[in-house]
Protein backbone atom coordinates (compact mmCIF):
# COMPACT_ATOMS: atom_id res chain seq x y z
CA UNK A 1 0.00 0.00 0.00
CA UNK A 2 1.25 3.37 -1.04
CA UNK A 3 0.48 5.19 2.49
CA UNK A 4 1.09 2.18 4.63
CA UNK A 5 2.64 3.18 7.89
CA UNK A 6 4.05 6.23 6.29
CA UNK A 7 0.97 8.22 8.07
CA UNK A 8 2.70 6.62 11.54
CA UNK A 9 1.39 8.62 14.73
CA UNK A 10 -2.16 9.77 12.76
CA UNK A 11 -4.71 7.08 13.38
CA UNK A 12 -7.28 6.67 10.42
CA UNK A 13 -9.32 3.98 12.73
CA UNK A 14 -10.68 4.82 16.51
CA UNK A 15 -9.63 2.09 18.71
CA UNK A 16 -13.04 0.41 18.36
CA UNK A 17 -13.21 0.61 14.23
CA UNK A 18 -9.75 -1.02 14.80
CA UNK A 19 -11.13 -3.74 17.26
CA UNK A 20 -14.46 -4.22 15.31
CA UNK A 21 -11.99 -5.12 11.97
CA UNK A 22 -10.56 -8.11 14.20
CA UNK A 23 -13.76 -9.03 15.41
CA UNK A 24 -15.38 -8.87 12.05
CA UNK A 25 -12.62 -11.12 10.76
CA UNK A 26 -13.55 -13.96 13.28
CA UNK A 27 -17.50 -13.53 13.91
CA UNK A 28 -18.39 -15.90 10.70
CA UNK A 29 -19.26 -20.10 10.48
CA UNK A 30 -16.60 -20.67 13.70
CA UNK A 31 -18.77 -19.15 15.98
CA UNK A 32 -21.83 -20.47 14.79
CA UNK A 33 -20.15 -24.09 14.62
CA UNK A 34 -19.24 -24.11 18.40
CA UNK A 35 -21.86 -24.58 20.39
CA UNK A 36 -22.39 -28.42 18.27
CA UNK A 37 -19.02 -29.41 19.36
CA UNK A 38 -19.75 -27.84 23.27
CA UNK A 39 -22.64 -30.39 23.16
CA UNK A 40 -19.88 -33.17 22.78
CA UNK A 41 -17.32 -31.50 25.38
CA UNK A 42 -19.32 -30.45 28.17
CA UNK A 43 -19.91 -26.86 29.43
CA UNK A 44 -16.74 -26.82 31.96
CA UNK A 45 -14.29 -28.52 29.31
CA UNK A 46 -15.79 -25.96 26.74
CA UNK A 47 -15.10 -23.22 28.59
CA UNK A 48 -11.69 -24.11 29.90
CA UNK A 49 -10.79 -24.51 26.34
CA UNK A 50 -12.41 -21.74 25.20
CA UNK A 51 -10.15 -19.53 27.83
CA UNK A 52 -6.90 -21.54 26.65
CA UNK A 53 -7.98 -20.69 22.88
CA UNK A 54 -8.41 -16.74 23.88
CA UNK A 55 -5.06 -16.21 24.88
CA UNK A 56 -3.49 -18.12 23.14
CA UNK A 57 -5.13 -16.34 20.05
CA UNK A 58 -4.51 -13.30 21.53
CA UNK A 59 -0.75 -13.63 22.12
CA UNK A 60 -0.20 -14.98 18.61
CA UNK A 61 -2.15 -11.54 17.38
CA UNK A 62 0.09 -9.34 19.41
CA UNK A 63 3.04 -11.04 17.58
CA UNK A 64 1.61 -10.17 14.26
CA UNK A 65 1.12 -6.64 15.56
CA UNK A 66 4.59 -6.65 16.54
CA UNK A 67 6.03 -8.12 13.48
CA UNK A 68 4.08 -5.11 11.37
CA UNK A 69 5.38 -2.71 13.49
CA UNK A 70 8.43 -3.65 12.92
CA UNK A 71 8.41 -4.22 9.56
CA UNK A 72 7.48 -0.77 8.90
CA UNK A 73 4.32 -2.18 6.70
CA UNK A 74 0.72 -3.37 7.56
CA UNK A 75 1.36 -6.29 5.28
CA UNK A 76 2.67 -9.57 6.04
CA UNK A 77 3.92 -10.77 3.32
CA UNK A 78 6.49 -8.09 3.75
CA UNK A 79 6.82 -9.10 7.23
CA UNK A 80 7.76 -12.46 6.30
CA UNK A 81 10.23 -11.83 3.50
CA UNK A 82 11.81 -8.92 5.91
CA UNK A 83 12.46 -11.32 8.94
CA UNK A 84 12.01 -14.82 7.49
CA UNK A 85 12.91 -15.88 3.97
CA UNK A 86 16.59 -15.45 3.67
CA UNK A 87 19.60 -16.58 1.12
CA UNK A 88 19.00 -16.66 -2.46
CA UNK A 89 16.10 -18.25 -2.56
CA UNK A 90 14.14 -15.32 -0.27
CA UNK A 91 12.27 -13.83 -3.45
CA UNK A 92 11.51 -17.74 -4.70
CA UNK A 93 9.95 -17.74 -0.98
CA UNK A 94 8.34 -14.85 -1.29
CA UNK A 95 6.34 -15.59 -4.20
CA UNK A 96 5.36 -19.12 -2.84
CA UNK A 97 4.05 -17.69 0.12
CA UNK A 98 2.13 -14.73 -1.59
CA UNK A 99 0.25 -17.35 -3.66
CA UNK A 100 -0.53 -19.75 -1.03
CA UNK A 101 -1.83 -16.77 1.18
CA UNK A 102 -3.84 -15.73 -1.26
CA UNK A 103 -5.13 -19.44 -2.26
CA UNK A 104 -6.62 -19.27 1.58
CA UNK A 105 -8.00 -16.27 1.77
CA UNK A 106 -9.78 -16.40 -1.37
CA UNK A 107 -10.76 -20.24 -0.38
CA UNK A 108 -11.77 -18.78 2.99
CA UNK A 109 -14.05 -16.21 1.40
CA UNK A 110 -15.60 -18.34 -0.81
CA UNK A 111 -16.88 -20.23 2.58
CA UNK A 112 -18.77 -17.15 3.70
CA UNK A 113 -20.72 -16.50 -0.06
CA UNK A 114 -21.17 -19.80 0.29
CA UNK A 115 -22.92 -20.22 3.57
CA UNK A 116 -24.29 -17.08 3.16
CA UNK A 117 -25.62 -17.98 -0.40
CA UNK A 118 -27.40 -21.16 1.71
CA UNK A 119 -29.35 -18.87 3.81
CA UNK A 120 -30.54 -16.43 1.31
CA UNK A 121 -31.48 -18.92 -1.17
CA UNK A 122 -34.25 -20.32 1.98
CA UNK A 123 -35.37 -17.41 2.59
CA UNK A 124 -36.26 -15.44 -0.44
CA UNK A 125 -36.65 -19.01 -2.51
CA UNK A 126 -33.77 -17.51 -4.80
CA UNK A 127 -31.32 -20.18 -6.84
CA UNK A 128 -28.00 -20.80 -5.71
CA UNK A 129 -26.27 -18.73 -7.90
CA UNK A 130 -28.33 -15.27 -7.58
CA UNK A 131 -28.62 -16.35 -3.29
CA UNK A 132 -24.54 -16.29 -3.64
CA UNK A 133 -24.28 -12.79 -5.96
CA UNK A 134 -26.72 -11.03 -3.72
CA UNK A 135 -24.46 -11.33 -0.74
CA UNK A 136 -21.32 -10.99 -2.93
CA UNK A 137 -22.78 -7.40 -4.34
CA UNK A 138 -23.33 -6.28 -0.64
CA UNK A 139 -20.16 -7.52 0.72
CA UNK A 140 -18.15 -5.86 -1.81
CA UNK A 141 -19.98 -2.79 -2.44
CA UNK A 142 -18.39 -1.75 1.29
CA UNK A 143 -14.66 -2.74 0.53
CA UNK A 144 -14.27 -0.77 -2.18
CA UNK A 145 -14.04 2.48 -0.74
CA UNK A 146 -11.20 1.38 1.86
CA UNK A 147 -10.24 1.09 5.71
CA UNK A 148 -12.03 3.94 7.00
CA UNK A 149 -15.44 2.66 5.33
CA UNK A 150 -14.47 -0.94 6.46
CA UNK A 151 -14.09 0.07 10.33
CA UNK A 152 -16.84 2.11 10.57
CA UNK A 153 -19.35 -0.63 8.73
CA UNK A 154 -17.63 -3.50 11.00
CA UNK A 155 -18.33 -0.84 13.93
CA UNK A 156 -22.22 -0.67 13.34
CA UNK A 157 -22.15 -4.01 11.87
CA UNK A 158 -20.81 -5.08 15.59
CA UNK A 159 -23.79 -3.26 17.18
CA UNK A 160 -26.26 -4.66 15.76
CA UNK A 161 -24.72 -8.12 16.29
CA UNK A 162 -24.60 -7.61 20.06
CA UNK A 163 -28.30 -6.17 20.01
CA UNK A 164 -29.49 -9.38 17.96
CA UNK A 165 -27.37 -11.23 20.53
CA UNK A 166 -29.12 -10.30 23.80
CA UNK A 167 -32.36 -10.64 21.74
CA UNK A 168 -31.70 -13.67 21.54
CA UNK A 169 -30.20 -14.45 24.90
CA UNK A 170 -33.49 -13.00 26.70
CA UNK A 171 -35.81 -15.36 24.71
CA UNK A 172 -33.82 -18.35 25.26
CA UNK A 173 -33.68 -18.00 29.36
CA UNK A 174 -37.38 -17.82 28.40
CA UNK A 175 -37.48 -21.06 26.57
CA UNK A 176 -35.40 -23.25 27.98
CA UNK A 177 -36.02 -26.97 26.88
CA UNK A 178 -32.51 -28.84 28.08
CA UNK A 179 -30.18 -29.14 30.63
CA UNK A 180 -26.43 -28.06 30.41
CA UNK A 181 -23.81 -31.03 29.33
CA UNK A 182 -21.60 -31.90 31.84
CA UNK A 183 -20.57 -35.21 30.76
CA UNK A 184 -16.65 -34.52 29.07
CA UNK A 185 -15.89 -35.83 25.55
CA UNK A 186 -13.15 -37.85 24.22
CA UNK A 187 -9.77 -36.64 22.83
CA UNK A 188 -11.71 -36.49 19.04
CA UNK A 189 -14.34 -33.92 21.09
CA UNK A 190 -11.70 -31.96 22.51
CA UNK A 191 -9.43 -31.59 19.43
CA UNK A 192 -12.44 -30.37 17.44
CA UNK A 193 -13.53 -28.20 19.36
CA UNK A 194 -10.03 -26.71 20.29
CA UNK A 195 -9.59 -26.31 16.40
CA UNK A 196 -12.90 -24.69 15.84
CA UNK A 197 -12.12 -22.09 18.52
CA UNK A 198 -8.89 -20.98 17.54
CA UNK A 199 -10.18 -20.47 14.07
CA UNK A 200 -13.40 -18.70 15.55
CA UNK A 201 -10.41 -16.29 17.10
CA UNK A 202 -8.00 -16.72 13.69
CA UNK A 203 -7.93 -12.54 12.81
CA UNK A 204 -4.18 -12.43 11.76
CA UNK A 205 -4.52 -11.16 7.98
CA UNK A 206 -6.63 -8.22 9.40
CA UNK A 207 -4.09 -7.02 12.17
CA UNK A 208 -1.89 -5.28 9.75
CA UNK A 209 -4.78 -3.20 8.72
CA UNK A 210 -5.97 -2.45 12.73
CA UNK A 211 -1.93 -1.46 13.19
CA UNK A 212 -2.25 1.12 9.78
CA UNK A 213 -5.49 2.25 10.84
CA UNK A 214 -4.18 3.15 14.96
CA UNK A 215 -0.94 4.78 13.27
CA UNK A 216 1.61 2.23 14.73
CA UNK A 217 0.44 3.80 18.27
CA UNK A 218 1.43 0.86 20.39
CA UNK A 219 -1.17 1.42 23.64
CA UNK A 220 -4.14 1.74 20.92
CA UNK A 221 -2.73 -1.29 19.39
CA UNK A 222 -2.83 -3.42 22.50
CA UNK A 223 -6.71 -1.97 23.27
CA UNK A 224 -7.48 -2.79 19.95
CA UNK A 225 -6.53 -6.65 19.78
CA UNK A 226 -7.63 -6.95 23.75
CA UNK A 227 -11.40 -5.76 22.51
CA UNK A 228 -11.17 -7.29 19.20
CA UNK A 229 -11.01 -10.76 20.67
CA UNK A 230 -12.86 -10.32 23.68
CA UNK A 231 -16.24 -9.35 21.85
CA UNK A 232 -15.35 -12.84 20.02
CA UNK A 233 -15.06 -14.47 23.19
CA UNK A 234 -18.15 -12.52 25.06
CA UNK A 235 -19.96 -13.79 21.57
CA UNK A 236 -19.03 -17.42 21.86
CA UNK A 237 -19.85 -17.79 25.08
CA UNK A 238 -23.25 -16.56 25.36
CA UNK A 239 -24.09 -18.07 22.10
CA UNK A 240 -23.23 -21.31 22.90
CA UNK A 241 -25.21 -21.55 26.50
CA UNK A 242 -28.21 -20.09 25.04
CA UNK A 243 -27.61 -22.36 21.60
CA UNK A 244 -27.23 -25.70 24.43
CA UNK A 245 -30.39 -24.51 26.63
CA UNK A 246 -32.87 -23.68 24.29
CA UNK A 247 -32.25 -25.30 20.70
CA UNK A 248 -35.03 -28.01 19.27
CA UNK A 249 -31.81 -29.73 18.16
CA UNK A 250 -28.14 -28.16 18.12
CA UNK A 251 -27.07 -28.33 14.93
CA UNK A 252 -23.39 -27.76 13.23
CA UNK A 253 -24.84 -24.25 11.82
CA UNK A 254 -26.27 -23.15 15.60
CA UNK A 255 -28.18 -20.88 14.29
CA UNK A 256 -30.56 -23.08 12.99
CA UNK A 257 -31.79 -25.31 16.20
CA UNK A 258 -31.00 -22.49 18.47
CA UNK A 259 -33.91 -20.23 16.66
CA UNK A 260 -36.29 -22.86 15.85
CA UNK A 261 -36.61 -23.67 19.70
CA UNK A 262 -37.39 -20.08 20.68
CA UNK A 263 -40.21 -18.82 18.00
CA UNK A 264 -40.67 -18.54 14.66
CA UNK A 265 -40.10 -15.05 15.06
CA UNK A 266 -36.64 -15.64 15.55
CA UNK A 267 -35.77 -17.99 12.61
CA UNK A 268 -35.96 -14.93 10.23
CA UNK A 269 -33.93 -12.97 12.77
CA UNK A 270 -31.52 -15.69 13.24
CA UNK A 271 -30.96 -15.88 9.44
CA UNK A 272 -30.20 -11.69 9.03
CA UNK A 273 -27.85 -12.35 12.23
CA UNK A 274 -25.83 -15.36 10.49
CA UNK A 275 -26.02 -12.95 7.38
CA UNK A 276 -24.65 -10.18 9.22
CA UNK A 277 -21.84 -12.34 10.88
CA UNK A 278 -20.51 -13.54 7.33
CA UNK A 279 -20.46 -9.95 5.60
CA UNK A 280 -18.04 -8.94 8.41
CA UNK A 281 -15.69 -11.34 8.14
CA UNK A 282 -15.78 -11.01 4.45
CA UNK A 283 -15.47 -7.34 4.88
CA UNK A 284 -12.10 -8.19 6.90
CA UNK A 285 -10.44 -10.51 4.59
CA UNK A 286 -11.44 -9.24 1.66
CA UNK A 287 -9.85 -6.12 2.10
CA UNK A 288 -6.84 -7.69 3.49
CA UNK A 289 -6.24 -9.23 0.78
CA UNK A 290 -6.30 -6.48 -1.67
CA UNK A 291 -4.01 -4.51 0.48
CA UNK A 292 -1.68 -7.51 -0.05
CA UNK A 293 -2.03 -7.39 -3.44
CA UNK A 294 -1.80 -4.20 -4.22
CA UNK A 295 1.32 -4.24 -2.03
CA UNK A 296 3.21 -7.23 -4.02
CA UNK A 297 1.55 -5.73 -7.37
CA UNK A 298 1.66 -2.06 -7.23
CA UNK A 299 -1.24 -2.43 -9.12
CA UNK A 300 -4.28 0.02 -8.79
CA UNK A 301 -6.50 0.07 -5.96
CA UNK A 302 -9.60 -1.17 -7.77
CA UNK A 303 -7.89 -3.65 -9.69
CA UNK A 304 -6.68 -5.21 -6.55
CA UNK A 305 -10.23 -4.76 -5.40
CA UNK A 306 -11.48 -6.69 -8.08
CA UNK A 307 -8.73 -9.08 -8.01
CA UNK A 308 -9.62 -10.11 -4.43
CA UNK A 309 -13.44 -10.30 -4.37
CA UNK A 310 -14.46 -12.14 -8.47
CA UNK A 311 -12.47 -15.01 -7.97
CA UNK A 312 -14.41 -15.75 -4.36
CA UNK A 313 -17.76 -15.76 -6.10
CA UNK A 314 -16.08 -18.13 -9.01
CA UNK A 315 -14.94 -20.48 -6.59
CA UNK A 316 -18.54 -21.14 -5.12
CA UNK A 317 -19.19 -22.54 -9.08
CA UNK A 318 -17.12 -25.48 -8.65
CA UNK A 319 -19.02 -27.48 -6.08
CA UNK A 320 -16.52 -28.25 -3.27
CA UNK A 321 -18.70 -29.23 -0.60
CA UNK A 322 -21.08 -27.81 2.02
CA UNK A 323 -20.33 -24.70 4.39
CA UNK A 324 -18.60 -27.00 6.61
CA UNK A 325 -16.11 -28.69 5.00
CA UNK A 326 -15.37 -24.97 3.35
CA UNK A 327 -14.14 -23.93 6.95
CA UNK A 328 -12.64 -26.90 8.20
CA UNK A 329 -10.44 -26.70 5.01
CA UNK A 330 -9.47 -22.76 5.02
CA UNK A 331 -8.92 -23.58 8.84
CA UNK A 332 -6.40 -26.05 8.68
CA UNK A 333 -4.66 -24.04 5.94
CA UNK A 334 -4.78 -20.98 8.17
CA UNK A 335 -3.24 -23.13 10.98
CA UNK A 336 -0.32 -24.47 9.14
CA UNK A 337 0.76 -21.30 7.99
CA UNK A 338 0.95 -19.62 11.17
CA UNK A 339 2.12 -22.16 13.25
CA UNK A 340 4.92 -23.42 10.53
CA UNK A 341 6.04 -19.54 9.40
CA UNK A 342 5.05 -17.03 12.62
CA UNK A 343 7.29 -18.27 15.13
CA UNK A 344 10.34 -18.31 13.32
CA UNK A 345 9.53 -14.87 11.88
CA UNK A 346 9.45 -13.47 15.14
CA UNK A 347 12.53 -15.08 16.61
CA UNK A 348 14.51 -13.26 12.80
CA UNK A 349 12.65 -10.45 14.19
CA UNK A 350 13.74 -10.27 17.71
CA UNK A 351 17.78 -10.84 16.18
CA UNK A 352 17.17 -7.33 14.81
CA UNK A 353 16.18 -5.53 18.26
CA UNK A 354 13.29 -5.82 21.29
CA UNK A 355 9.47 -6.21 21.24
CA UNK A 356 7.15 -3.40 21.11
CA UNK A 357 4.68 -5.78 21.99
CA UNK A 358 5.12 -8.74 23.58
CA UNK A 359 7.26 -7.73 26.58
CA UNK A 360 7.78 -10.56 28.88
CA UNK A 361 5.51 -13.47 26.78
CA UNK A 362 8.05 -13.24 24.30
CA UNK A 363 9.99 -15.83 25.62
CA UNK A 364 11.30 -19.38 24.09
CA UNK A 365 8.48 -21.34 26.15
CA UNK A 366 5.35 -18.94 25.95
CA UNK A 367 6.27 -19.24 21.59
CA UNK A 368 6.78 -22.70 21.16
CA UNK A 369 3.21 -23.10 23.30
CA UNK A 370 1.58 -20.37 20.46
CA UNK A 371 3.20 -22.59 17.37
CA UNK A 372 1.84 -25.87 19.70
CA UNK A 373 -2.06 -24.24 19.79
CA UNK A 374 -1.62 -23.52 15.85
CA UNK A 375 -0.59 -26.93 15.07
CA UNK A 376 -3.51 -28.86 17.34
CA UNK A 377 -5.54 -26.08 15.47
CA UNK A 378 -4.63 -27.88 12.46
CA UNK A 379 -4.92 -31.51 13.71
CA UNK A 380 -8.35 -30.33 15.40
CA UNK A 381 -9.84 -28.79 12.22
CA UNK A 382 -9.53 -32.40 10.43
CA UNK A 383 -11.10 -33.97 13.25
CA UNK A 384 -14.60 -35.86 11.77
CA UNK A 385 -17.06 -36.66 14.33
Amino acid sequence: MEDTMQNAGRSKLTVWEAACIVTGYGIGGGVMAIPYLALRNGVVVSLLILVAAYFASLLMHLMVADLSLRAGSGQIIVVFERFLFRGKFKKVLTIAFFGMVTVVMLTTLATYITGAGEIIAVRLNTGPFLSRFVFYAAATSVVVFGLKAVGISEKIAVFVIFVLIAVFAAASFLNIKNPLPLAPGGWKEVLAYFGMAMFSFVAFFSVPQAVEGLGGDVKKIHKALFIGFLNIFIMIFIITLCALLSSTEVTPLAMIGWSAGIGTWAQLAGAVFTLVAMITTYWSISLALADILREQTKLNRIVCWLIATIPTLLLTLLGQGGFMEFVRFAGGLNAILIAVLLVPAFLGANREGPTRLMGRFASPPVLILIALSYILMAIGSAVQL
